[in-house]
């Protein structure tokens, strides 16, 4: 599956991984570096991981354009879903 974010986001949820035992569905986080030009390029990302029940989508997130970067391989591409790092971070560490 191809997904595209916007450029820079850091927890990006999986669209339609809502299941039973992962009610709030399924996550990355994407970590970004430099290519030689100096546009940030996704350069790896985490293990898939549920996300926080509590955690809310960013509302003002921009949508994915040109300018946005895909994470993935196979199928066309899906938009993720950008979470507020702050809320993300402060859930796991409970």
């Amino acid at each position: 599956m191809k997904m595209q974010i916007p450029v820079g986001a850091r927890f990006v949820g999986i669209p339609e991984t809502e299941s039973p035992e992962n009610p709030s569905g399924i996550m990355v986080e994407v970590y970004w570096e430099q290519d030689d030009s100096g546009s940030l390029c996704i350069s790896s990302h985490s293990d898939e991981m549920p996300v926080p029940y509590n955690a809310q989508p960013l509302p003002s997130a921009p949508q994915p354009s040109d300018r946005s970067s895909v994470l993935g391989q196979r199928g066309g591409p899906v938009y993720g879903i950008v979470y507020d790092s702050n809320q993300i971070i402060a859930a796991q560490s409970y």
